[in-house]
């Protein structure tokens, strides 16, 4: 293994062991305050993590990886694959091409970046940092979009989150819970982002997920879920806007995997 490589998943590893806690941006946050959280907003997103799989189990996703499929008017137009290791607040994020996939890793409150492509044959090659820089600009964006339409239940007890109940609203025949989620300003991975998450009343699962980002709304509704890891993540979501339908498959959860976020060497 190269010298830098084998250093890096030292540090990593020695890293990880040692800490207690989820990495967290400098002066974030380390814990969601209950108490400060109004009781009425508190009790109904107290119901919604549960029917998701529970704080226990949230707390035990230190990574979770999935395959993504986006279809436009039925037909797949993109498929890639993500990693969200939050124990070490990483994200890894692939995107297939004709002749193979194009990569990125990076570390959401560090500096380190890395890109490849890779061809049909499996073989990587490192991009020049720009690109890599390029690529992680995308994948950021597309990292808060996604994580936040796939894992909104868990995120209302988000470290320094705050929570606000708009009450009972209707959607064609259903009754949702109206929640308000905005995050952690000192947060630079979500500071600003505005979540409103719609929940069933009597399934208490995610409907509907609204976000307000950077000046953009987007809207998602959940169509299915499926179980893993004990926790229930949405397997399908379509764009309120674009009509464009997300299928999520092959999500597993567990432990971070360090070769995922090692850049290969050229």
């Amino acid at each position: 293994m190269h010298v830098a490589v084998a250093l890096l998943v030292s540090c990593l590893l020695a890293c990880a062991g040692t800490r207690t806690q989820y990495a967290r941006a400098p002066g974030a946050a380390l814990t969601f305050d209950r108490a400060a959280a109004p009781k009425e907003a508190l009790d109904v997103a107290d119901k919604v993590l549960a029917a998701h799989g529970g704080a226990p189990a949230w707390e035990a996703a230190k990574q979770i990886r999935w395959k993504q499929t986006m279809l436009h008017n039925g037909q797949p137009v993109a498929t890639g694959e993500q990693a969200w290791d939050r124990w070490n607040a990483r994200h890894f994020a692939k995107l297939d091409r004709e002749k193979g996939a194009f990569g990125v890793m990076y570390e959401l409150y560090g500096s380190f970046a890395a890109g490849y492509i890779e061809g049909r044959s499996g073989t990587k090659q490192v991009v020049p940092t720009g690109e890599a820089a390029e690529g992680v600009v995308v994948a950021r964006r597309g990292w808060q979009r996604d994580t936040l339409a796939l894992f909104a239940a868990f995120l209302l007890h988000e470290p320094g989150a705050t929570l606000v109940y708009g009450g009972i609203v209707r959607d064609n025949e259903l009754e949702l819970h109206d929640l308000t989620l905005t995050f952690d300003p000192k947060d630079p991975a979500r500071a600003g982002i505005v979540v409103h998450v719609y929940a069933n009343a009597a399934t208490s699962l995610v409907r509907r997920v609204e976000l307000e980002l950077g000046g953009e709304r987007f809207g998602y509704v959940i169509d299915a879920y499926q179980a893993t890891g004990g926790l229930q993540v949405p397997a399908k979501f379509t764009n309120l806007g674009s009509g464009d339908v997300f299928e999520i498959k092959d999500v597993t959860v567990g432990s971070p995997d360090d070769d995922l976020f090692i850049a290969p060497v050229s």
